[in-house]
Formats: structure tokens, C-alpha cells, sequence
């Protein structure tokens, strides 16, 4: 009879963890002849030898020679060498490989007397292998031991990974639990507690999600006041945290408010055109026609090429046609659908001519290469797509693997060619196939979300002309009607006010940069009633 005795040490900063030793009982063999698989128990004691010695190629091997032993009796010493190989491969930088044997502990669950030390090494997997998928399912399935069995100084990121996944696979419940299990001592938090927002915001949950915000400012203001300086992470957080207080004040119908946060974010940040387009949708909820105007005109200064933001054109002829300039509205849409709806059908065109995910997976790294004939604008709209974090992160993962292929390749021939070598090899090809499947299936949706947001604008830009022509026949609708400034609000002069503080002249066609988020556009209503 085997017995398993389970003993776990957790050393910091070192995957050297140990684990249980099988060890013969002398009294009941099951008939398994003295020594028959005692040279295992030798291999083991070589194995972690070599480990401690960094000689992790021949330590890999001996623990792979372990569990491939057929003799009666050697299952016995395959849970600690299944152990010792993840371990060893992860400091052989193979961690896809490291991934597949804590893989085969955790699909034991607690059968296997290692469940428990594998978590740390999947926790330092995080760090080289982010946003892969399966890692952070295994990691998942230790939930119900949080915080038990979570090592102290592993229990804040745990929570903040797996209330991570618990957000992308839209558990909201879970999400929220483990997110607001992060301390306020972790560097994790604020990311966790905008995490916590953006579940709130999508759960229809405005106070909370504000509360969670706040949570945020809060620490970076702290942050910073002790620091001096936000790193550039932080500065990113900031920002798209002013930006979610903006979107939800919006949402709630506090557009002064809206705005506020909205004016938070400085030309500096990546996000500054973001928040310009849609400050001017809360500008356009107060009646701030010209601020709502002169936003739009920044986005089309020469220096923003590369911005995308085809609801602006859409949002000008609303402006214009509540101001009854009819005119307006026609020269704003007249090329829209030709141009907006040309990009559509390219758009469809490059899905259709790669309708296999792994044909899509070519052609976006052809594009990002440089290498595509498409036009700046279809260009634009391409990337601005598949600019996300989860995108991103689907790529990443194509070249995390490919790097360790490359480095398998590069290693001794007697590895190579060893059963193991020739093992993750195969897998390393069989999860690179995955991997490009999965990125050119998520291009694919992001593309296909591209092309009905599209085509719902088009639908606007045509229900803006018909209104238009009702408009010009008096047949327009009492409810839009109401919206629009009548009788004693119309006037043939610009609405405009200038401080004493504010320098005002008139735009002669050429942008400059210091006035870039200042143009004010004047507009008169001609509405009568």
C-alpha cells in the first residue's frame, strides 16, 4: 500500500514548493516484487537534484521517464513528478507546457494530494501568460477555497484574476463577491474597483457603480499626493475612470454633472477625443448647441486623421435640423451614406473573404504589418476596432506560444527528440491552433459589431432626411416639434456669449493646435412657428 503524506511550503519569489512523497508500505505490496518501482522513488530524489541545481532539461526528463513507467505500482509517484515537471517547466520558460501539468492537478481536484500547491504556480503563470483563457478557468475552480487555502500574499490578485474572469464570462454575482474581496493595501484595487463600475454600469446599477468610481479617485488621489506622480497605468486608470463617472451621470440624465467629468480629461490623454465626442452629446442634452458644434469641428482638424467617430456627422444634422437649418442637415449627410456605407461593404467583403477564423487571423496580422492596400480611413476604422484590451490580449497569447515553439526548437537535440520534447512540441502546435482560432473568431465578431453599428447609422442618417423633408412640408411630428427653439426663441443672431476672460475671432479654415477643444461654433435658430 502506497501512502500519501501531503505537505505544502510556500517559499516567496521561489516555485520551490514541497509536495508529498510516496513511500512503500514494507507490510502490504499487493504483490508488486521488492524494488520493482523502487528506482522511482531514486529518480524523484535525482530529479528535484538536478531542479535545485538548474539543470531543469534533464530534471524534465526524469520526471516525464516517472510518469511514463508502466511498472505495477509506479502511479503511485506520479502525482509529485506530475508536480516537479510543471514546476521545472515553468522555469524552463515552456509555460504552456507548465500550464498543461498543473492542468492534469487541477482536473483531479482533490484527489490529487497537489490541488492545493498547483494554485501558486497557475498565480505566477498570470504573469507571463496574461489573458489566456484556460489559465484562468483552472484558476476559477479553486474559488469555493478562497481565502483558506490562498496563500496571504496571493489572495489579493487571486481575487482580482478570477473576479476578472468571472466578469468576462458575465457571472455578475461571483464578479462583484471576488472583486470586492481586494484590499485597499493591494495595487490591484483601484482596477478591481473599476471593474466593480463598469459590472454595477451594465447591471443598470448607477449608485453603486458611482460609489465604486469614487473608490477609485479616491485612492489615485492618495497615490499621487504620496508619490508625487501617477506611473503611467494609473494615469490610464484615471482617466477611463472620469470617463465611466461621465457616462453614468449621463445615463441618469445629470448632464451638468456629465460634463464636469467629461472636462477632466486633458489633451494629453489617449482618451481626450473620446471624451470631446461625447461631452458633445451632453452639450447637445442642455442645449449647448455651439459648445456641442465646436467640439465636433476638433475632431475634424487634420491632426486627428486617425479618429473614428462616424456618429459625429449624425449628431451635427440633429443639431442643425432642432435649429430648422434644413440646408445644414442636407450638406452634413449628402456624402454620409456613400462614404459610411462604401466602408460597410468593405468591411463585409474582408469578413467574407475570411470566413475561417484562422484565414481572419492572417489577414489582421497582414494589416497591422503594413502590408494591406486599404485605404487611411478603412485603415483607421480597422484598427480603432480591434484596438481593445481582449483583442490585444488574443494576439499576445499567439506570440507568448510561438516564442516558446521557437525556443523548444532551439533546445539540445537529445530534448528534442526525448518523448517529452516530442510531446510538447505537438502541443505546443495544437495550442497555437486554438489560439489563432480564437483571435480571428473574436476579429470576426468585432468586425461584424463594426458593420451593424454601420448600418444602424445609415438607418439614422435616412430617418434625419426624411424628417427633414417633412419638416419643409409642415408635417412634422408634435414630440419633435416641442424639441425644437420656436417663435420667441428664434433669432437671426448667433448664440453666443464671450467673457472677458475669452479672446474671440473667427475661424478662417486653417487649424491650430493650442485652440484644438475650444472652437465654439455660432448658430442661430431659424425655427418659426
Amino acid at each position: 500500500m502506497f501512502k500519501r503524506l501531503a505537505t505544502a511550503l510556500v517559499v516567496a519569489g521561489s516555485l520551490v514548493m514541497a509536495g508529498p512523497a510516496a513511500a512503500a508500505d514494507d507490510d502490504m505490496n499487493f504483490g508488486a516484487e521488492e524494488g520493482e518501482v523502487g528506482h522511482l522513488s531514486e529518480l524523484l530524489k535525482q530529479g528535484k537534484l538536478l531542479y535545485e541545481q538548474k539543470n531543469y532539461a534533464e530534471a524534465s526528463l526524469i520526471f516525464h521517464n516517472i510518469l511514463s513507467d508502466e511498472a505495477f505500482g509506479a502511479e503511485a509517484y506520479f502525482p509529485e513528478a506530475e508536480y516537479e515537471l510543471a514546476k521545472t517547466l515553468f522555469r524552463m520558460e515552456l509555460y504552456q507546457g507548465a500550464l498543461a501539468y498543473f492542468g492534469r492537478i487541477v482536473d483531479q481536484g482533490d484527489f490529487h494530494p497537489y490541488y492545493v500547491p498547483a494554485l501558486r504556480g497557475l498565480l505566477l503563470l498570470t504573469d507571463v501568460i496574461p489573458g489566456d483563457a484556460l489559465l484562468n478557468e483552472r484558476l476559477a475552480t479553486y474559488v469555493e477555497r478562497y481565502p483558506a487555502d490562498v496563500p496571504d500574499q496571493y489572495r489579493d490578485r487571486y481575487a482580482y484574476l478570477v473576479g476578472r474572469y468571472f466578469y468576462n464570462t458575465m457571472d455578475v454575482d461571483q464578479a462583484l463577491r471576488m472583486l470586492n474581496m481586494v484590499t485597499s493595501r493591494s495595487d490591484l484595487y483601484p482596477s478591481a474597483r473599476y471593474i466593480s463600475a463598469i459590472t454595477h454600469v451594465a447591471n443598470y446599477d448607477a449608485k453603486p457603480a458611482v460609489d465604486a468610481f469614487r473608490d477609485v479617485l479616491r485612492f489615485l488621489s492618495q497615490r499621487n499626493e504620496a508619490t508625487g506622480k501617477l506611473n503611467a497605468d494609473e494615469r490610464t486608470l484615471l482617466d477611463l475612470t472620469n470617463l465611466g463617472m461621465a457616462r453614468v451621470f449621463y445615463s441618469t440624465g445629470q448632464f451638468d454633472t456629465s460634463l464636469r467629468y467629461y472636462s477632466r480629461l486633458t489633451r494629453t490623454s489617449p482618451l481626450w477625443l473620446q471624451s470631446l465626442f461625447e461631452s458633445s452629446w451632453a452639450f447637445f442634452q442642455v442645449d449647448q448647441y455651439n459648445h456641442a458644434l465646436g467640439n465636433l469641428h476638433t475632431l475634424n482638424a487634420p491632426f486627428f486623421s486617425d479618429a473614428y467617430f462616424p456618429e459625429g456627422p449624425v449628431l451635427s444634422a440633429v443639431i442643425f435640423f432642432y435649429n430648422c437649418k434644413y440646408g445644414r442637415v442636407r450638406n452634413v449627410l449628402e456624402d454620409y451614406e456613400y462614404t459610411y456605407d462604401g466602408l460597410r461593404k468593405e468591411i463585409a467583403s474582408v469578413m467574407q473573404n475570411n470566413d475561417d477564423p484562422m484565414e481572419m487571423f492572417k489577414w489582421v496580422q497582414k494589416l497591422r504589418a503594413d502590408k494591406s492596400d486599404y485605404d487611411a480611413q478603412l485603415f483607421r476604422i480597422l484598427d480603432a476596432a480591434l484596438g481593445d484590451e481582449q483583442v490585444k490580449q488574443k494576439f499576445d497569447l499567439v506570440d507568448s506560444i510561438a516564442r516558446e515553439s521557437k525556443k523548444m526548437e532551439s533546445m539540445a537535440a537529445t530534448w528534442k527528440s526525448s518523448k517529452l520534447g516530442d510531446l510538447l512540441i505537438q502541443e505546443s502546435g495544437l495550442a497555437n491552433s486554438f489560439a489563432v482560432s480564437d483571435a480571428g473568431e473574436l476579429t470576426q465578431q468585432r468586425l461584424q459589431r463594426v458593420v451593424r453599428e454601420l448600418e444602424d447609422l445609415i438607418m439614422q442618417q435616412k430617418r434625419i432626411l426624411f424628417e427633414v423633408a417633412r419638416a419643409e412640408r409642415g408635417e412634422i411630428e408634435a414630440d419633435i416639434r416641442a424639441g425644437m427653439l420656436l417663435d420667441g426663441q428664434a433669432t437671426d443672431k448667433a448664440q453666443l456669449k464671450v467673457s472677458d476672460e475669452q479672446l474671440y475671432w473667427t475661424f478662417d479654415g486653417e487649424y491650430w493646435r493650442d485652440e484644438l477643444g475650444f472652437y465654439v461654433f455660432s448658430i442661430n435658430s431659424e425655427c418659426r412657428r
